[in-house]
């Protein structure tokens, strides 16, 4: 089932030499043996062996600038939640004053972490964001262990957390689309998941069919979304300007004594910034990723920072604490008030601009599965890319079954909820893989380097996020989502420990390698 742990070479026998000389001139022979060692980091196939992939190689091009990079965590961070209901936070918090703190904090809290990503991600300049880390992070500490971790990373990622959240993203984009342009009796279920299949299919096709089509269709995306948050920013400040601030006078009036609360409100609110990881995820596909991936990430979480406070202030120019946490669809409601008759489109534009987390998703799952094949955790068909179109059309293509599966069911948000605490699992490992490389590469070239006390916050962070939803809310799900994980193991024994390779596997990956024309992915280390 699963390829020989091996690995990849780079574009050329002497990309890495060349790669080097460059940086040599500005950073000492240590860190020069530290790139040429990023050039070993994934396995090669012995294709001449298995007679399965050819030896040509191609790698994924460059096509992400500053302004591209910027747009994709834009895109991410900022889903439907901020505009269908954003009030996580005040439930807890008890008082609007404090919401709009912990709204602010919660940005600062996911700056410092992206910025953890950031400089992990100069020193591993490959894509699959937290896959590489904790193999090659933790694993230059303890090989084994960071093979386990970045294999269960990977079973996780690719057959649950990433598919079921495009399912629920497109059902979610279906359901508001419906209610735009059908009457108030409501939409039937068949013809909401009918829709969303639709959407996730229409999506892959574009990112199968062209990244650069898959990055301007994103843009699209981010800016539909700036112009319905700057409507709403426009109208609280016209409204504050009015006089309509009375929900904001004595703003922490009734604010909660339970630090516990206080603590709930963090992860409801870091959970509202999720996604400020993600351009890590093509690393390979950015141009000048020592400049524009910090770049990208620093401007990217601070503009999500100022339009998350700005929003909710706008929010509360309109409801009360009481209104605002009993309204369904919080920017619809504020719609009805500000815009009237016109609002009625609202509900169609904020369910396409849903649609742009779905395109990312798309995008950054199918790299994860490229990634995790070139580790030999996916079959070798998995590590491929479409000779012409230079796309990773078979991870596109399993994301996209496996998101379709997941809308067949009547309600997946629980199962949203019972994988929600393993990503914070996942990214707290990556703060962990950090601490590690400053002990395992010291001497390597950092564009960016987060002080230590910072990056043992962010592990304290993610070690609470961890623990807080089991405590507060204990149910026999979180046992089950262990439990699953812990299946992975057992594909790892076979799979990769023992390097099982069934007949049918190879025969597989030739025929499908055949069939959509594919590729081998060489690993793009060239900056």
């Amino acid at each position: 089932m699963l390829a020989q742990n091996n690995r990849v070479e780079p574009t050329d026998s002497n990309a890495h030499e060349n790669s080097t000389s460059v940086q040599g001139r500005h950073t000492s022979s240590s860190v020069i043996k530290s790139r040429h060692s990023s050039s070993e980091l994934i396995n090669q196939v012995d294709y001449s062996e298995n007679g399965v992939l050819p030896h040509e190689k191609k790698t994924l091009k460059r096509n992400l600038g500053l302004f591209s990079g910027i747009s994709f965590i834009v895109s991410m961070i900022i889903g439907s939640g901020i505009f269908i209901s954003p009030k996580g936070v005040l439930r807890e918090t008890q008082s609007v004053g404090l919401c709009l703190v912990i709204w602010a904090l919660c940005g600062f809290i996911a700056l410092l972490g992206a910025l953890c990503y950031a400089e992990i991600g100069t020193i591993l300049p490959l894509s699959g964001s937290e896959l590489v880390y904790m193999k090659e992070g933790i694993g230059s500490v303890h090989a084994r262990t960071g093979d386990v971790l970045a294999f269960v990373f990977n079973w996780a990622n690719t057959f649950i957390l990433q598919p079921s959240t495009i399912a629920i993203l497109s059902l979610t984009f279906s359901t508001y689309f419906l209610s735009g342009v059908m009457d108030s009796c409501g939409s039937p279920i068949e013809l909401v998941k009918i829709l969303a299949i639709f959407a996730i299919v229409i999506l892959a096709n574009v990112n199968a069919l062209s990244v650069t089509a898959a990055n301007r269709l994103n843009i699209i995306f981010v800016i539909l979304k700036t112009i319905i948050i700057l409507v709403i920013v426009m109208g609280g400040l016209v409204r504050i300007g009015k006089g309509y601030t009375e929900n904001l006078k004595n703003g922490f009036a009734g604010t909660t004594n339970n630090p516990f609360s206080v603590a709930l409100a963090f992860y409801s609110g870091l959970w509202a910034y999720g996604g400020w990881g993600s351009l890590n995820t093509v690393t390979e596909e950015i141009k000048n990723p020592k400049r524009n991936l910090w770049l990208s990430i620093v401007v990217a979480v601070t503009l999500t920072i100022i339009v998350y406070v700005l929003t909710n202030i706008s929010y509360f120019t309109v409801m009360s604490k009481d209104e605002l946490l009993n309204s369904n669809a919080v920017a619809v409601t504020w719609g009805e008030a500000v815009l009237g008759p016109v609002s009625r489109g609202l509900p169609i534009l904020i369910s396409v601009s849903t649609l742009g987390n779905v395109n990312g998703l798309l995008f950054f799952s199918a790299r994860y599965c490229m990634v995790g094949a070139r580790y030999g955790y996916l079959p070798d068909v998995f590590s491929c890319i479409q000779k012409q179109r230079l796309t990773p059309l078979p991870g596109i293509l399993l994301q996209t079954i496996f998101a379709i599966c997941y809308c067949i069911p009547s309600d997946i948000d629980s199962l949203i909820t019972l994988f929600s605490f393993v990503s914070w699992v996942f990214t707290g490992l990556t703060f962990f893989a950090t601490v590690c490389c400053r002990f395992t590469k010291p001497k390597a070239h950092r564009t960016i380097k987060v002080p230590m006390p910072l990056i043992m916050v962010m592990l304290l962070v993610a070690l609470y996020l961890i623990i807080a939803p089991v405590i507060s809310s204990p149910n026999i799900g979180f046992l089950v989502a262990a439990l699953i994980l812990l299946v992975g193991l057992i594909f790892y024994y076979l799979f990769v420990f023992r390097k099982m390779q069934p007949t049918f596997m190879k025969k597989m990956n030739s025929f499908l390698q055949e069939f959509f024309d594919l590729t081998q992915a060489a690993v793009n280390t060239e900056v």
